[in-house]
């Protein structure tokens, strides 16, 4: 499975108070309306959110992206932390919620229009509401985290 190509994301949510996660499975399943799909683990607080108020956020993620931005979003849980407390590249889209304005070339605000229980993982699939470009860096792969940025112990 390492060998599938995927994309970096950080996936937002609120319900009452901000949360996010990093996510690699994200991509386009439709044009017109234009709709994105996002998966995301059962037992993750960013799951329970988007489930609970039907929207989401997606900010892409450039290679230039450190690795404390994946750790940070990544490796604590938003039970435990407020994430967003002491963070400061970010802003909010029309629909309330946050997406990074750092280390990142795109974001997509999106209404859920349909979800799907795969077990593991919640499917969302999500009407894009609003988008902007952010920046041109080339958006990071899960291999280039890989190679890159994640941390050789």
């Amino acid at each position: 499975m390492h060998r599938l190509t995927y994309g970096l994301f950080v996936l937002t949510g609120q319900d009452g108070k901000d949360n996010g996660c990093i996510t690699n499975t994200c991509l386009q399943v439709a044009a017109d309306p234009t709709r994105l799909a996002v998966s995301v683990q059962m037992g993750n607080l960013t799951r329970e959110v988007i489930e609970n108020t039907g929207k989401f956020n997606v900010s892409v993620l450039t290679e230039d992206v450190p690795f404390e931005t994946i750790r940070h979003f990544g490796m604590q849980s938003g039970r435990d932390v407020d994430k967003f407390a002491d963070f400061v590249g970010f802003t909010r889209s029309h629909n309330g919620l946050t997406y990074l304005t750092e280390h990142t070339n795109a974001m997509f605000s999106c209404e859920v229009k349909e979800k799907l229980d795969l077990g593991s993982h919640m499917l969302f699939i999500g009407e894009v509401t609003e988008s902007k470009v952010l920046g041109k860096g080339n958006s990071c792969t899960y291999a280039h985290y890989h190679k890159a940025i994640k941390p050789k112990f």
